[in-house]
């Protein structure tokens, strides 16, 4: 019996100590953006304007961002842009442009310890919601963007799951999340584990949920463990959800299918799955490909030679590996558009 008590005991110190090891590595630390990256900004897109903003985060700390219009043009609503894991806004600006030229205000900020926004530690994916929230207060109470009224949520990956989770504050009028995931703690266990890998690795998931919740519980308190389902089943705003089939990163079989299971009888919420396509759902599939592609060989040679690597990144073509899906960009901006037309009732 005894035996039996001190291999559970070390069982779970050995499970806590790979959660804890994992948890401290992607979220207690910054993220500053790829130095050997070129990221496009305003000045790369004609007509595209971009006002700096900054505005406290629920902890004090100083997020940073830009206001995006297009010159001369009379705007049609304001979109708020919540960011990837760790990316920066500056990864979208291609994404941003589109949007900004179809009529819309776009107000794009950096997250907690990401790249211009201060911040010693990333925390955790429940922090995103916090940040989005400060931002909806900045809105709201600046004296140009209030005439709006209330805005769209657009975001990708952890900014997918930022919005999903914040859709339901007064002034959101509806969302647009891409590649979205359920909720920090069951990514984060399936990351662990291996998502992807065999049944098991997937044994795992379960085992090491219960412990990313402690953690995430001990850095957001009752605001940590935030669920997309459990928000999107509790809004009748407009909301459109976009994945790829083939998405590896937020897995597609654990994030967006049961999503749309679970929100199948929801008239409000809009579902678009494309197959082919990975976690760059806004992309071309060619330019998606080629983005892995590129950056699989660059991270083969950076391990012998990261000189040779720099040089390599000086040779990518930035306007290839970020050409947009029309077809998708079309729908996402029509969606908005609908919305802030107040014709987008019911999904």
């Amino acid at each position: 019996m005894l035996y039996l008590l001190l291999f559970f005991v070390t069982l779970f110190v050995a499970i806590f100590l790979i959660v804890l090891a994992v948890h401290l590595k992607y979220f207690h630390r910054r993220y500053n953006g790829n130095p050997n990256l070129k990221y496009f900004a305003a000045e790369d897109f004609p007509g595209l304007t971009a006002e700096p903003i900054s505005f406290a985060s629920d902890r004090g700390e100083a997020l940073r961002g830009f206001l995006y219009s297009k010159k001369n043009m009379s705007p049609v609503g304001l979109i708020i842009f919540s960011h990837g894991y760790g990316a920066g806004h500056l990864s979208y600006t291609t994404e941003i442009n589109t949007l900004a030229k179809a009529g819309f205000v776009v107000l794009a900020y950096d997250g907690t310890a990401c790249v211009s926004s201060d911040g010693k530690y990333f925390r955790g994916f429940d922090q995103g919601p916090s940040d989005l929230k400060c931002a909806l207060r900045f809105a709201k109470n600046d004296e140009h963007l209030r005439k709006f009224g209330g805005c769209v949520l657009v975001g990708h990956s952890w900014g997918g799951f930022t919005v999903m989770n914040t859709v339901n504050e007064s002034w959101v009028k509806g969302a647009v999340s891409m590649c979205g995931f359920l909720g920090g703690a069951s990514v984060m266990s399936q990351l662990a584990a291996g998502q992807t890998k065999n049944m098991c690795a997937r044994f795992f998931w379960p085992v090491f949920l219960p412990f990313f919740f402690f953690l995430n519980f001990l850095s957001f308190g009752k605001h940590a463990n935030l669920n997309s389902l459990k928000s999107l089943k509790s809004t009748d705003k407009p909301v459109l959800l976009l994945y790829g089939g083939s998405d590896k990163t937020v897995f597609y079989p654990n994030n967006g299918k049961k999503l749309k299971e679970g929100l199948s009888d929801k008239k409000n919420v809009r579902f678009l799955l494309y197959e082919e396509k990975g976690h760059n759902v806004y992309l071309t599939k060619n330019a998606e490909e080629k983005m892995h592609e590129v950056f699989g060989r660059i991270a083969s040679v950076a391990k012998k030679d990261k000189d040779k690597a720099k040089e390599m990144y000086k040779q990518i073509d930035y306007f290839e590996i970020t050409k947009e899906d029309e077809s998708v960009m079309s729908e996402i901006v029509s969606f908005c558009r609908a919305i802030c037309a107040g014709k987008e009732e019911n999904g």
